[in-house]
C-alpha cells in the first residue's frame, strides 16, 4: 500500500489538484481548497490514478497520463524510450508493469 498526504490549498483556478512524489515512495496531494466538496473528491480520485498506474515512473506523455486518469483506457506501449531505466514505487507496481508488458508482447509467462 503506497502512502499519500492529502492537503487542501488554494491553488490557480485552473489548477484543480496536482500530486507530487516524495524519496520516501509516498506522495503529497494537494487540492484546490476553491472547488466544491464534489469536485474537490473528484479531483482526490483523479490524483489517485495516477499514484496506482504509476504515471511518475513512466516516459509518457502527460497528456495521455491525464486521458488515463480521467478513467479513458489507452493502449500504450510500456517499453522505455532507449536508454531509460523504468523506475517503480514498489514490487507490486514492477508486477503490474511487467504483467501487463508480457500480455502485450503476447508471452505466455506463468503466473499470468
Amino acid at each position: 500500500m503506497t502512502d499519500y498526504y492529502v492537503r487542501q490549498i488554494a491553488l490557480p483556478v485552473k489548477v484543480e489538484g496536482v500530486t507530487l512524489p516524495n524519496d520516501d515512495g509516498s506522495f503529497d496531494i494537494y487540492i484546490n481548497s476553491r472547488l466544491s466538496p464534489a469536485r474537490q473528491q473528484e479531483t482526490l480520485e483523479h490524483e489517485l490514478r495516477h499514484i496506482r498506474r504509476d504515471h511518475f515512473y513512466l516516459d509518457m506523455p502527460v497528456e495521455r497520463m491525464e486521458r488515463q486518469a480521467d478513467g479513458e483506457a489507452l493502449n500504450l506501449v510500456l517499453h522505455p524510450p532507449a536508454g531509460v531505466v523504468p523506475c517503480f514505487s514498489s514490487e507490486e507496481a514492477m508486477s503490474r508493469w511487467f504483467t501487463a508488458l508480457c500480455r502485450q508482447l503476447r508471452l505466455d509467462f506463468p503466473g499470468l
